[in-house]
C-alpha cells in the first residue's frame, strides 16, 4: 500500500520545503505520514467545499498550493467554519500537504508553468528572495503589442474573464515582462529595476496602482485565482509517478472553483 510518506519524499525532490519563503507554513498540514493513500486530490485552496468533493470521491490525500493553516488555530472551537473544517477533514482520515512558495521557486515549478502559459521567450530568473532563488520570471513577448493589447492578451492566454490594466499609456508598446505568481504586488519597484515593460501580478492595491501609474510602469492583473494551474500541472505530475513507481493511486483534479470572486459584466 502506498504510503502518504511515499508521495511526500517524491514532491519534495521537485519542490523541497527548505527554498519556501521564509514564514511560509509549507509541507504537512494536516494527517499522518504513515497514512495509507488509496485515492490523491490536488487543488489549488482547501475549502469546506472542496473537502466535502474530497470525502464524496473517497480521496484520503489532499495536495494544494496555498497552507490550509497560513496561522495556528487558537482552539478548535467548530462553531468556526474554519475550525469546523478541520474537524471534518481529520474525521474523515484526509491528510493534508501544501506546496507553495516552493513550488513558485521551483525549477520547472509554478512560475515557470505560468512563463510557458504566457508563452515568454528567453525566460529568465526575477526577483529573488532571501535565500537567492528567483521567485517569478522574466521575458519577451514574441511580438511587441500595446498596452492595452498585451492586456487582452494575458486574460486570453490566462484564459480568464477579466484582467485589470494599470497604465498611463494604453498605446505604450510592450515588449519585456515579468511576473510573479498570486500576489507579488511588494515586487513592482524591482520591475523598475529590472527595466521590463510591464509586470504581471494579482491583487494589487489601489493605491499602489496610482504609484505604478506615477512610476511609468505598466501592469496586469488577472488575478489570483490563475495559480489554479498548480492543481493540473502537479496532477499531471503524480500521474506520470503512477507510472514510474508502481503506487497504483488514482489521481482526480478538484472540480471545485475556489475564486472568491464573481466577474460580472
Amino acid at each position: 500500500m502506498t504510503k502518504v510518506a511515499d508521495i511526500v519524499a517524491r514532491l519534495k525532490k521537485d519542490f523541497p520545503e527548505e527554498i519556501a519563503s521564509e514564514g511560509d507554513p509549507v509541507g504537512m498540514q494536516i494527517g499522518s505520514m504513515d497514512a495509507d493513500v488509496t485515492k490523491v486530490m490536488t487543488t489549488l485552496d482547501v475549502r469546506p467545499q472542496v473537502v466535502d468533493e474530497a470525502i464524496e470521491k473517497g480521496v484520503d490525500l489532499i495536495i494544494s498550493h496555498h497552507p490550509v493553516m497560513f496561522r495556528p488555530a487558537k482552539n478548535l472551537d467548530f462553531a468556526d467554519p474554519q475550525n469546523a473544517m478541520y474537524g471534518k477533514l481529520i474525521a474523515n482520515g484526509i491528510t493534508v500537504y501544501s506546496i507553495h512558495t516552493n513550488s513558485d521557486k521551483a525549477q520547472n515549478g509554478s512560475a515557470d508553468w505560468q512563463a510557458e502559459e504566457l508563452g515568454l521567450e528567453e525566460v529568465e530568473p526575477f526577483a529573488f528572495d532571501t535565500d537567492g532563488i528567483a521567485i517569478g520570471r522574466k521575458g519577451k513577448l514574441h511580438k511587441k503589442m500595446t498596452a492595452k493589447e498585451f492586456a487582452y492578451y494575458v486574460k486570453d492566454k490566462m484564459q480568464i474573464p477579466m484582467a485589470r490594466l494599470i497604465t498611463g499609456d494604453n498605446d505604450k508598446l510592450i515588449s519585456t515582462v515579468a511576473f510573479i505568481c498570486g500576489d507579488g504586488g511588494k515586487f513592482w519597484r524591482q520591475a523598475l529595476v529590472d527595466g521590463v515593460d510591464a509586470f504581471i501580478t494579482g491583487d494589487v492595491y489601489y493605491h499602489v496602482g496610482h504609484d505604478m501609474i506615477s512610476s511609468g510602469l505598466t501592469v496586469v492583473d488577472p488575478g489570483h485565482y490563475t495559480e489554479k494551474i498548480f492543481k493540473y500541472k502537479v496532477g499531471d505530475r503524480l500521474e506520470k509517478w503512477n507510472q514510474d513507481y508502481n503506487w497504483n493511486v488514482p489521481v482526480v483534479i478538484s472540480e471545485v472553483s475556489t475564486n472568491p470572486f464573481q466577474d460580472l459584466f
